[in-house]
């Protein structure tokens, strides 16, 4: 009898893993987070991720953000959140874009957390 019991079960793991295939085909589009800061240059070569250091310029919708490993361009679409400045800690999260981070997520020192606005479309 364990071959009728099992055997129900067979198309219901076969559907929800159909399921699960169009879902994730979805997620692959989104910024990939790393479960915590890597080093930029690391995340760099990964093409995606979080990276934590101190910002060494600011300007409008863009900084550069630098580490022990390495240091690199973030650009945001829209403005940079108020608050940043130079020297200060800073953690993004985005992906990697013309040869910098295209940042999905920004933290600032206080905790306050930043996502750029959707009217910009600089892809």
């Amino acid at each position: 009898m364990t071959r009728s019991t099992t055997l129900p079960l067979l198309p219901a793991a076969f559907a929800a893993l159909l399921l699960a295939g169009p879902a994730d085909a979805g997620e692959r589009h989104r910024t990939v987070q790393a479960a915590s800061p890597q080093p930029v240059a690391e995340v760099l070569r990964a093409g995606s991720g979080t990276v934590s250091g101190s910002v060494a310029t600011v300007g409008v919708n863009w900084m550069i953000v630098q580490d022990d490993s390495a240091r690199t361009d973030v650009r945001m679409r829209g403005a940079l959140p108020q608050g940043i400045a130079q020297g200060a800690p800073i953690t993004v999260t985005g992906r990697a874009h013309k040869g910098g981070l295209l940042a999905s997520e920004i933290i600032l020192a206080d905790g306050s957390l930043h996502r750029p606005s959707r009217d910009h479309d600089d892809d």
